[in-house]
């Protein structure tokens, strides 16, 4: 039976190092298929590149959405990492007003970046970003019916979570690499994973309640509330995640 890893490259999420490491170890045999329109990459999509590219062991996206491809002759080996969505709001604001635009340091506060971004309806990719992509359901594309309330969307992603052999914390980088490597290394011998730092605009690891104390601070109680609120859902999210990573076997 043929292995492919499936690499959900969730922005801002530790993703470069991930893809780092699999075209270390992989070469011509990776690759990255995004959307060029950044449209959702269902499952039944790239069940057809799996088929159409049988040389490939590894594959990353930013835009493919749960849930995992079901093949009769292919075992997949998803890899998700999930972030906590405050520190990853800053990790955002970094890289698309700062490293995105060729510049060392942003030249407009992060308290813009976060106001600007919630004025729009949706929030882009600092509200819920992580239980929105993970809920989906549908394997055709985005769901054509979307849960009814907020609840049911973290539940959906939660599941997913916990349906997976495997996920990582950004916050416990070095431990989920560990975790990775026993996870992949017996369908995949010639793996490397080796502690990459890529596409990094901010530390990764540290005292998470002083990073997050230091945001609040910067954005001051009445934005750093909003933040919060707009991102409930991811903030639950990874508080089970959190959960479950320390307690494997509870679930």
């Amino acid at each position: 039976m043929r292995s492919v890893i499936l690499h959900y490259h969730l922005f801002k999420n530790a993703g470069s190092s991930i893809d780092a490491i699999l075209q270390d170890s992989f070469g011509e045999r990776w690759t990255n298929i995004d959307s060029p329109v950044g449209h959702t990459i269902s499952a039944q999509q790239m069940s057809k590149t799996i088929h159409a590219r049988p040389e490939l062991l590894a594959i990353s996206s930013h835009d493919l959405a749960p849930p995992l491809p079901l093949e009769e002759q292919v075992r997949v080996f998803p890899i998700v990492f999930l972030r906590h969505p405050i520190v990853r709001a800053k990790s955002a604001y970094l890289f698309e007003w700062g490293k995105q635009q060729g510049l060392r340091q942003p030249e407009r506060p992060f308290a813009e970046y976060v106001s600007e971004r919630l004025s729009d309806a949706n929030g882009g990719v600092i509200t819920n970003f992580q239980a929105c992509r993970l809920a989906n359901q549908s394997r055709s594309g985005p769901d054509p019916t979307p849960p009814g309330n907020e609840q049911e969307y973290l539940l959906r992603a939660c599941r997913f979570i916990e349906s997976l052999a495997f996920f990582g914390l950004v916050e416990a980088f070095e431990q989920s690499l560990t975790r990775m490597h026993f996870y992949l290394i017996a369908a995949f011998p010639q793996l490397k994973v080796t502690h990459r730092r890529e596409n990094v605009s901010q530390a990764i690891g540290g005292d998470i309640d002083a990073r997050i104390g230091a945001i609040a601070a910067e954005l001051g109680p009445v934005l750093y509330r909003q933040l919060t609120e707009r991102n409930r859902l991811d903030l639950e999210l990874y508080e089970h995640a959190t959960t479950v990573f320390r307690h494997p076997l509870a679930h």
